[in-house]
């Protein structure tokens, strides 16, 4: 993706591929656009280091003490529909 994203062509069930610093390698993972049974989206944002910011819902992350399954990808990364 580039700074030119338009999120109306981001797939609702999606595989994402990204560096995660937390594993220092890159990862796949399932995802969700929309969060299941709701209508709150995800986002995607240029942060102040000039990193692409995706936020997605993880398809099968254990949820937090919120019950939220919420995570953030950062740049190089892909999206791909599922």
């Amino acid at each position: 993706m580039t700074h030119e994203t338009q999120l109306s062509k981001i797939p609702s069930s999606f595989k994402i591929t990204y560096y995660a610093d937390k594993h220092q390698k890159f990862i796949e993972r399932y995802g969700y656009w929309t969060k299941p049974n709701t209508d709150i989206t995800g986002k995607c944002f240029l942060s102040s280091k000039g990193q692409i910011c995706f936020i997605y819902w993880d398809k099968h992350a254990e949820p937090d003490a919120n019950g939220n399954k919420w995570r953030m990808a950062k740049n190089p990364f892909r999206v791909e529909a599922i």
